[in-house]
């Protein structure tokens, strides 16, 4: 509870705008007492990411780690990804995309944490191109460009539209390994 709505308001806020006693006052807490828990907004803000990281890191190295094709595991890992970013950690999903964050400790600890994460889809997808004879450089260039589009979900997708969350996971998981098994990039002339 402390964690998602820390995330929320580091999301809505940024940064450098948010602030404990805001955070405590969202929670009906006194801004002290949250201080007994967090001494900092550095230590609070770190917890919000390296908590929800550890449990994505899990969940999307089980199905990288399981039985299958690596192209029916890249589907499956994109799938967990766009139910990751909608429907369980919609509040965290901005502090590792969005909010600036100026504190070097910080963005170093951003950075090693979504290289993890895309440690991960790299694996998987290297598996599927080396299956398929497509280029590991084509494969990474592919898997960069489906990581920024899957950035862009959770600012266009309406769960009040036509298209649910799981179809919309199904349709995204469906294009976007298809894109990467067919949108090979043609030779230089």
């Amino acid at each position: 509870m402390v964690e998602r709505t820390a995330a929320r308001m580091f999301g809505e806020n940024g940064y450098e705008r948010a602030n404990l006693d805001e955070i405590a006052a969202e929670l009906n807490l006194s801004g002290p007492s949250l201080y007994y828990y967090f001494s900092s907004k550095e230590e609070l803000f770190l917890r919000c990411v390296e908590s929800s990281a550890a449990e994505v890191q899990q969940r999307l190295q089980e199905i990288a780690n399981s039985d299958g094709s690596a192209e029916d595991r890249l589907r499956l890992l994109v799938r967990e990804q766009v139910m990751i970013e909608l429907r369980d950690y919609p509040d965290f999903v901005p502090l590792f995309l969005r909010v600036q964050v100026p504190v070097p400790a910080i963005q170093a600890r951003l950075a090693e944490l979504r290289r993890q994460h895309g440690e991960v889809f790299q694996r998987v997808g290297y598996e599927c191109a080396d299956e398929y004879g497509i280029k590991r450089d084509e494969a990474r260039i592919s898997l960069l460009m489906a990581f920024g589009a899957l950035a862009y979900l959770p600012m266009w997708y309406n769960p009040a539209g036509a298209l649910g969350l799981e179809e919309l996971a199904d349709m995204v998981s469906a294009i976007v390994v298809g894109s990467f098994l067919t949108g090979r990039a043609s030779p230089r002339r």
